[in-house]
């Protein structure tokens, strides 16, 4: 047996995927991931660059291709979530080593009712947009994951099969991740 005869028998165990699969999971599954991704990112081309990893991933993947629709949204969601976190993680790392660097001024100074009709307020929006992100960012990844999920309108079905956890135990988690939301929120609007 040489080396071919390995790869041959190796391409008869992988389910054949169509690219018209591919294609129509990618139209299925898109549209509900970038606003799910967007909500995480708060940015749309960050958004897209992550679900071209995912999809790309996916297209890698015979085997995810083959199973059920419902199992690969739940796939998908689980990787584009992972791929959203790590994105502002990274984004994250990086403005630190920026601010150590002393290139970032921070104006923490509360806006007046003017500010907040014109750019400034535009402003005030996006740093109260991002202070939520990152304080969804240090809640436990199980419990974060859950609360995105729920409030971009998943039923608790749908979050049960996406986290892999009885649809029973979605209540208790998304409470207690709500729960530690707002305690992270709170300490880091309130120093």
């Amino acid at each position: 047996m040489d080396g071919d005869d390995v790869v041959i028998g190796l391409e008869h165990e992988l389910p054949a995927v169509s690219a018209s699969s591919f294609d129509r999971l990618f139209a299925q599954f898109y549209p509900e991931l970038f606003g799910l991704v967007y909500r995480v990112l708060g940015d749309r081309m960050e958004a897209e660059d992550t679900l071209q990893e995912a999809f790309l991933k996916l297209s890698d993947d015979g085997v995810v291709q083959a199973r059920p629709d419902g199992e690969v949204g739940a796939w998908l969601r689980r990787v584009a979530i992972n791929l959203a976190f790590n994105r502002l993680r990274s984004a994250k790392r990086a403005r630190a080593r920026l601010e150590r660097v002393g290139r970032l001024d921070r104006n923490d100074e509360e806006p007046t009712d003017n500010e907040m009709l014109g750019p400034a307020g535009v402003l005030i929006r996006t740093e109260e947009q991002a202070t939520i992100r990152r304080a969804l960012a240090e809640v436990p990844e199980r419990q974060r994951d859950c609360l995105l999920l729920r409030h971009s309108g998943y039923s608790y079905a749908e979050i049960a099969m996406t986290l892999g956890i009885a649809v029973g135990s979605v209540g208790v988690l998304l409470a207690r991740a709500e729960h530690a939301f707002r305690a992270t929120y709170r300490r880091q609007t309130n120093p």
